[in-house]
């Protein structure tokens, strides 16, 4: 429970400190993936939507190996 007005400005602080660093971590993935992407699709000749196919289709099998993950959400 917040007691005064400077604890509650404290959490605020904090909640859009961790929204930045989960939108800059965010960024960072999105890039690599993007390369890899690029990079898979140039030295194969696989299609970007086949590469997506693929992407889909490794997330269910990680799902089916490991599927406590989803009782974290």
């Amino acid at each position: 429970m917040v007691k005064n007005i400077g604890q509650l400005e404290e959490h605020a602080f904090f909640l859009l400190f961790m929204i930045t660093v989960i939108v800059v971590y965010w960024h960072a993935v999105w890039g690599i993936l993007d390369k890899i992407e690029s990079y898979v699709v140039f030295h194969t000749n696989m299609s970007k939507a086949d590469y997506h196919i693929m992407t889909i289709l490794l997330v269910i099998l990680i799902i089916g190996i490991f599927p406590k993950i989803l009782q974290k959400f």
